[in-house]
């Protein structure tokens, strides 16, 4: 009796930059073992073909995407598939987006920068182990483990993360509650409820807040 091959590990691929996508395509088509099942520019595109096709066994997810980010995308994931395999792409060590996806759920974290050889071994520990973070990124999750703030970030919710992204725009309380469809006086809600969660004062405060901590992906 003939052995079937073993079933390659279907990859999808969420990037803006499609040099980025291509090159990461290229690189695991090279391995019998990977198949790209999805090549998205941003989250809702990764969403709408995973709802058509179906979750992949892992999925490498960049965190700075216009339309829909990175911390938006891994919410919706774990709503909708409660444990995919993710891991988070990005260009830049920041402690409060390494964090952030860490306590949404990632998997494993990975530079743009690393060499074939270290993206490979991030994939295949991912896979083997069910999560692997590099030693520098592992001592920046120690030290921000015992940090409530990076706990009160993960935990804003898709309609918060919707209102902070308007407010950044210098719409008005009004103007935002008409985009959101929602009343004025939720939006207040929305707005004390953050207020009292960060301990801030003021609208401007809270702009300074969003930006330092990268929390909404400018368009």
């Amino acid at each position: 009796m003939i052995t079937p091959p073993n079933k390659p590990t279907t990859v999808a691929i969420a990037d803006d930059h499609a040099l980025m996508r291509t090159a990461l395509a290229n690189l695991l088509t090279t391995r019998d073992n990977y198949k790209i099942s999805i090549q998205a520019e941003n989250g809702k595109q990764l969403l709408d073909q995973i709802d058509i096709q179906g979750l992949p066994d892992i999925i490498l997810l960049d965190i700075s995407m216009p339309v829909m980010d990175g911390f938006e995308t891994m919410m919706m994931l774990k709503k909708k598939y409660k444990d995919p395999k993710v891991i988070a792409l990005t260009m830049y060590n920041n402690q409060s987006a390494i964090s952030r996806m860490a306590l949404l759920g990632v998997k494993g974290y990975m530079f743009k920068t690393l060499e074939a050889g270290e993206i490979l071994l991030t994939l295949n520990a991912v896979l083997k182990n069910g999560v692997y973070f590099p030693e520098e990124i592992n001592n920046q999750l120690h030290l921000a483990s015992g940090n409530s703030l990076y706990r009160k970030i993960a935990s804003l919710k898709q309609r918060e993360l919707t209102f902070l992204k308007y407010a950044c725009t210098g719409m008005t309380y009004n103007e935002i509650a008409a985009k959101m469809y929602l009343s004025h006086h939720t939006v207040e809600e929305y707005r004390d409820a953050l207020f009292k969660k960060f301990e801030l004062k003021n609208k401007a405060e809270l702009i300074l807040f969003i930006l330092k901590y990268k929390l909404v992906e400018m368009e």
